[in-house]
């Protein structure tokens, strides 16, 4: 039996990594997201604090702290390379941001619209699990969608 996979690196969005993440319009456009594929989203979003890569370019991660309260981070968007997706790359990039966040957070939320349906199962793999309505933070931005959380205690 092999080891697990280390987790990958996570950064602060360089220069740099625009070239590697040419993939992200057209994954951010299929996913419905209009910020990430947006012309020139990814020059605007370098140095922001709250947008991370895994690896070379093989994940982009866009995540909030103190959202949606000061204890609580939320990811806003997860995109992996399409040559990487199935192979636990966006799995293993999540647990390097939880690990990341634990210092500051004491939960991670996630909206997982209906448009991604397959999206759903992915964060349950991670083990967040689905609120109710009466548990949500504030309604979701993108409707109809469930919020979930993982507690990261």
């Amino acid at each position: 039996m092999s080891p697990a996979p280390s987790l990958p690196r996570l950064h602060t969005l360089r220069r740099a990594d625009v070239a590697t993440l040419d993939w992200l319009a057209g994954t951010a456009r299929e996913a419905g997201c209009d910020r990430w594929s947006a012309d020139g989203a990814l020059d605007d979003a370098v140095g922001a604090s709250d947008v991370l890569v895994a690896g070379a370019g093989e994940c982009l991660i866009e995540c909030a702290t103190g959202a949606p309260k000061a204890d609580c981070a939320t990811v806003r968007f997860i995109a992996v390379s399409p040559g990487r997706r199935r192979l636990g790359t966006g799995h293993r990039s999540v647990l390097a941001l939880e690990r990341r966040l634990r210092k500051q957070a004491a939960r991670c939320y996630v909206v997982v619209p209906s448009r991604t349906g397959l999206a759903l199962y992915f964060w349950l793999r991670l083990g967040y699990r689905p609120l109710t309505q009466r548990e949500w933070p504030g309604p979701p931005p993108d409707a109809p969608s469930v919020w979930m959380v993982r507690e990261l205690d």
